[in-house]
């Protein structure tokens, strides 16, 4: 019984540790934006893509963005990864047009990281 009460307290001492340390109002995507350990990365949602050659053709324009280190794109759910040059970005209206120019449309840009761009939400129109 005395162990189940220091286990207990260690887990109560953790959790009161890990909220002291949690910005209030901070969200996931503000603390990985904060943090600009890893690699820059935008995530583009593409709409009207059905088939592997959708992709592909969305792939080539992206690709060609200056500053694109590497590109993946899940069909399934229209997500287009891009892992950028350190220091790199790619405006939003430059990666629109990209997929606009590859027949599809963009529902969201979201970054990792702090940028001048900001994010994109076609539903908001910025």
């Amino acid at each position: 019984m005395k162990r189940i009460a220091n286990v207990a307290s260690r887990i109560a001492l953790a959790l009161v540790l890990a909220a002291a340390l949690t910005p209030v109002g901070a969200s996931a995507q503000d603390e990985a934006k904060a943090a600009d350990d890893g690699p820059r990365v935008i995530e583009v949602t593409i709409l009207g893509m059905s088939c592997p050659f959708c992709a592909y053709g969305a792939e080539q324009k992206l690709k060609k963005l200056d500053g694109v280190a590497d590109l993946d794109i899940v069909l399934k759910t229209g997500l287009a990864t891009l892992t950028l040059d350190d220091d790199a970005d790619v405006p939003n209206e430059k990666l629109i047009d990209a997929v606009e120019d590859a027949g599809f449309e963009v529902a969201t840009i979201t970054r990792n990281f702090e940028s001048e761009y900001g994010d994109y939400d076609a539903k908001d129109g910025a």
